[in-house]
């Protein structure tokens, strides 16, 4: 039997659901519901596990290798990744690996899937159904028969029979997110579909019929994996070559184009999650209509979302409210209005606001009353770590004990004793051994701060280690990210 290769992209950003998706850390690895759920992207890998597939095949842009292998290690999956240098919407990904594909498996049948939509229902009947017609040359898109007058989504109308492929229909047109009157006419024709973003083909054909509206891109991605190199957690795609190929969705260029276009409905519910109001409405309620996660409390409150992800959030009297908590943001909008939240996003990333790209990481304030006495930040069974702060010209004293390591956040200071006497400023470090008294003096004319990593003997880095050699001082000063700048 013939088995398919799910190719899972891991494109787009999501800012619609901001604050949980930023641009480093995209909706696709964002949970679906609570801390013990599985993200978007392990679920499309789910959907996609048994006898009909291979192993996945996984785009993702490089800058989330990380967390890319983080959570294909949970669900212990064993897929091939191709990481993107840069973002060309889904048609040179899909084209890179189609092209990859075809060099070790010249027969490779694809379903594309996309990482962060939600779906509950079985898939497979309905893709191992259309396997002969993807074989023969057939493109197949899949269709959601349309439960209300969404303008958001693409419609894709049913033209009639594919004479030969039982269940396969043939495209009469597309139509990308009609206005609200063509949107309820669509709705109401019983012929319109949504366009899921889920498609299958033979790896040969969307190489060959790309080559027919897009050579150009066909050579630009053909030469990136030519010129690419495999790293330790995946394929990386020449940058230089990737770069030439031109940016465009796989529908415009391909699908909306080809004669080779098929249709087939799909009986499942589906959402492709676009704002906080779709999540609200995939999400299971309780008997006042609200959808609590993490450590939340509602009274009197109805027909609401409450997401917290680090602390107690309570609501009070409230009705048809999104409420999202994240260590670093809190976004507070009502039902009917979260497509509007891209807009902050969007502000923020103007403002050059770091919380629009990542999650920024919230420290402990250290009040003034902590000048010159460390305030816990960290701590765990093999590690301390303490933060202190010293106004000009003041002293702190480290007394010996356990190797240490100290790291200058801002400011500018001098360690001194032990034969010792070493300028530092902010960025840098310095290893501490065991039996080292040292004196750190706020040598600058504004505030210093330091922090203070400690390993317990037990740990990899053991207190009894010998000390530094003469001269070797400045070999232990490396550069570290600014802390508290």
């Amino acid at each position: 039997m013939t088995r398919i290769y799910p190719l899972i992209v891991c494109g787009g950003v999501g800012t619609r659901l901001w604050p949980v998706s930023r641009t480093q850390s995209p909706k696709q690895f964002a949970r679906v519901g609570d801390e013990n759920s599985p993200t978007f992207f392990q679920s499309a890998i789910g959907r996609h596990t048994g006898p009909a597939y291979h192993e996945p095949v996984i785009v993702s842009a490089v800058r989330n290798r990380e967390v890319l292998a983080r959570q294909m290690d949970e669900i212990r999956s064993k897929g091939t990744v191709i990481h993107e240098p840069m973002g060309r919407n889904t048609g040179p990904a899909v084209l890179a690996a189609a092209v990859s594909l075809v060099a070790r498996d010249p027969g490779a049948v694809m379903v594309v899937v996309p990482a962060d939509h939600v779906i509950k229902g079985d898939l497979t009947p309905t893709i191992s159904a259309m396997l002969p017609a993807a074989q023969a040359g057939r493109i197949i898109t899949f269709g959601i028969k349309p439960r209300y007058a969404e303008t958001g989504f693409g419609y894709i109308t049913d033209g009639g029979p594919v004479i030969g492929y039982p269940g396969l229909r043939r495209v009469e047109r597309f139509v990308e997110k009609p206005p609200t009157r063509k949107a309820r006419l669509l709705v109401e024709s019983d012929i319109a579909y949504w366009a899921s973003g889920l498609s299958m083909f033979a790896a040969a054909t969307i190489i060959e019929e790309y080559r027919r509206f897009d050579p150009a891109t066909v050579a630009a991605v053909e030469a990136s994996v030519a010129h690419g190199h495999q790293a330790f957690d995946g394929f990386e795609l020449s940058a230089e070559h990737f770069a030439q190929a031109k940016s465009g969705p796989t529908e415009s260029v391909v699908f909306e184009k080809t004669d080779r276009i098929s249709l087939a409905p799909l009986d499942v519910e589906w959402s492709d999650v676009g704002s906080w109001s779709a999540m609200y409405g995939i999400s299971e309620s309780g008997p006042m209509g609200n959808v609590i996660q993490g450590d939340v409390i509602v009274v009197e409150t109805t027909n609401s979302m409450v997401r917290s992800t680090s602390r107690l959030v309570t609501v009070v009297g409230m009705k048809d409210v999104i409420v999202i908590d994240t260590p670093d943001a809190l976004l507070v909008t009502r039902v009917g209005h979260c497509q509007d939240v891209k807009k902050v996003a969007e502000h923020l990333k103007g403002d050059n606001r770091p919380e629009a790209e990542r999650h920024v990481p919230v420290l402990p304030k250290i009040e003034a009353r902590a000048y010159g006495a460390f305030v816990p930040l960290f701590q765990s069974e093999g590690v301390e770590m303490s933060s202190a702060r010293l106004a000009p010209g003041s002293t702190l004293d480290l007394t010996a004990g356990e190797a240490r390591e100290l790291m200058v956040g801002r400011g500018a200071v001098l360690v001194t004793g032990n034969d010792m006497n070493l300028p530092l400023s902010s960025g840098l470090r310095l290893g501490l051994t065991a039996d080292q008294d040292v004196t750190v003096v706020n040598t600058g004319l504004e505030e210093a701060e330091v922090v203070l990593m400690t390993l317990h003997a037990h740990a990899a880095w053991q207190a009894d280690a010998p000390p530094m050699a003469e001269g070797q001082e400045a070999a232990a000063l490396r550069p570290v990210a600014a802390i508290g700048a």
